[in-house]
């Protein structure tokens, strides 16, 4: 049993969700994992006193939309994330080092300086003999070379593969084909290597502050395979430190509803696609792309997606989808309201992930119905200005309608911050200062808004408010150190992760190196 701890001396930020606010308090104890108190004047006998020296304690945040396996990927020169034209692709690509398979991504073509798009001739040139895959930042598209194209035998007629004129396939993948790729591609790498990349980005989330993550898991069927890819990723949570392990929530990517029942989960889906993104053309927008036409598509019919919802409702399961463009948030809340007739559920907590495209009325449809949204405002960061991809995409009218988050904080729903990495960078508090800084001013957060998003409100979406997201008595210290006060502030893009405690135990410390969680 370790003794209490009293952080003393500091700025504590207490969120009251009763009253939507914060409560400011000098000291915060700690005994057994669980906060104990909050006041001053707290520090007696035989409490350790841990002095704060004037910085801020908050809550650890939380990533409510986490790919952990490609975020572990994509941290280091396996990121095409900085390229930014064409020549710059080619010699990154002609660089990139490996074995028999070559696993690269992040570029963001729709960003490029030049105009250009990316292509598979790169690796054509450097790789013509090994296996080789580029995925695209949103990963709703990728390119490979032709010896993968052959060893990946997708069928012909299968849609998505982009041909030329001659009727001869390019290498870029988009819809089924991409995802058959992903899928089977990263089933190929090896697993200790997998392992690895997922420890690597634990200790980045770490390090970040981010201490509960909600790991979307794709490509995988059927229960065994689920629960011994949560046993596989949980294994290296605990060996990363003990307490990460029960701080992951699992989004299983299914519309077997059963499968997350059986397992315990208290909700299911998450990326269940009913389209693809923005930056490939693959979501479902009412009308046309401006560069490349086409509307996108929708993945699954309305019949479908009623019965999943209906089915998770029925067993008291929350259930999630991916939808982005308007058609495909147009299909998933007339879904929900089917299902729970018009209803607000008095079960479940249902949820949208991304939800960029909403308009007014289905703003005010989603709050009727309780609904829950997992957005990214890190998207708008990356594409929201002038000229950025979602107005070369969809015009700078729909572009100015993009991720409305202060319109739909305003309406009353709950709305979970997260980053989507590797899309964006696993990196709350950048996702908090895109929130004060959106480049439509009307839809700007506050500081504390913009808090709550990554901290109460994720728990909530996690069903987990009841033991964590916020600093209480009687819930788990989960903690950050900051360098400096972003509340008082009104910015977070200056702050500093210091320290990031799990259940009252330090995990990272950014004055030690390399990071190592605090002995018992």
């Amino acid at each position: 049993m370790t003794r209490p701890r009293v952080f003393a001396n500091g700025r504590i930020y207490a969120f009251d969700p009763a009253a939507g606010t914060y409560h400011r308090y000098r000291e915060l104890v700690v005994e057994g994992g669980r906060i104990v108190a909050l006041g001053e004047g707290l520090c007696g006998a035989g409490v350790e006193r841990i002095d704060l020296a004037d910085k801020t304690l908050l809550p650890a945040f939380a990533d409510s939309h986490v790919h952990l396996t490609d975020t572990g990927w994509f941290l280091g020169e396996r990121s095409l994330g900085d390229v930014a034209t064409y020549a710059q692709f080619e010699r990154r690509v002609g660089a990139l080092a490996g074995g028999p398979m070559i696993f690269a991504g992040q570029y963001d073509d729709a960003r490029w300086s030049d105009g250009r798009e990316a292509d598979a001739r790169p690796l054509e040139a450097a790789f013509p003999n090994r296996l080789a895959m580029l995925v695209r930042v949103d990963a709703h598209s990728c390119i490979v070379n032709r010896k993968t194209l052959a060893w990946l035998d997708l069928p012909p007629a299968l849609e998505g593969i982009e041909r030329d004129v001659a009727g001869v396939p390019t290498g870029r993948l988009f819809l089924d084909a991409n995802w058959r790729a992903q899928t089977a591609f990263m089933a190929a790498l090896p697993e200790r290597e997998r392992r690895a990349a997922e420890r690597r980005a634990l200790q980045e989330a770490l390090r970040r502050g981010a201490l509960h993550l909600h790991v979307q898991l794709i490509g995988f069927e059927g229960r065994e395979a689920f629960a011994a890819e949560m046993e596989a990723i949980g294994a290296v949570a605990r060996a990363t430190a003990p307490e990460l392990a029960g701080k992951i929530h699992w989004k299983l990517c299914t519309t077997d509803v059963a499968i997350a029942a059986d397992l315990g989960l208290p909700y299911v889906g998450g990326d269940v696609f009913l389209d693809g993104s923005i930056g490939s053309r693959t979501a479902a927008v009412g009308e046309p792309y401006l560069e490349g036409g086409g509307r996108g598509k929708l993945f699954h019919g309305d019949a479908e997606v009623v019965a999943y919802y209906r089915t998770a409702e029925e067993r008291g399961i929350s259930a999630g989808v991916h939808a982005i463009g308007d058609r495909a948030l147009a299909q998933a809340i007339a879904a929900i309201e089917a299902a729970l007739g018009g209803c607000r559920s008095q079960r479940t907590r249902h949820f949208i992930e991304h939800a960029e495209m909403l308009s007014p009325e289905q703003i005010a449809r989603c709050a009727r119905l309780g609904l829950y949204l997992s957005m990214q405002p890190q998207f708008d960061a990356l594409w929201g200005g002038n000229g950025g991809m979602y107005e070369r995409r969809l015009g700078r009218t729909r572009k100015r309608a993009m991720n409305r988050l202060a319109s739909i904080v305003r309406s009353g729903i709950t709305v979970a911050g997260g980053d989507d990495s590797p899309v964006c960078r696993l990196a709350p508090l950048e996702g908090m200062e895109a929130c004060l800084m959106h480049h439509e001013p009307t839809e700007r957060l506050d500081a504390e808004q913009a808090l709550t998003l990554y901290t109460y409100n994720s728990a909530r979406l996690g069903h987990a408010e009841l033991r964590t997201g916020r600093l209480a008595p009687g819930l788990a210290a989960d903690l950050v150190i900051l360098d400096r006060d972003p509340l008082a502030e009104r910015s977070f893009a200056a702050a500093q992760v210091l320290e990031t405690w799990g259940d009252g135990r330090r995990l990272y410390d950014s004055s030690t190196a390399p990071m190592k969680p605090e002995s018992v």
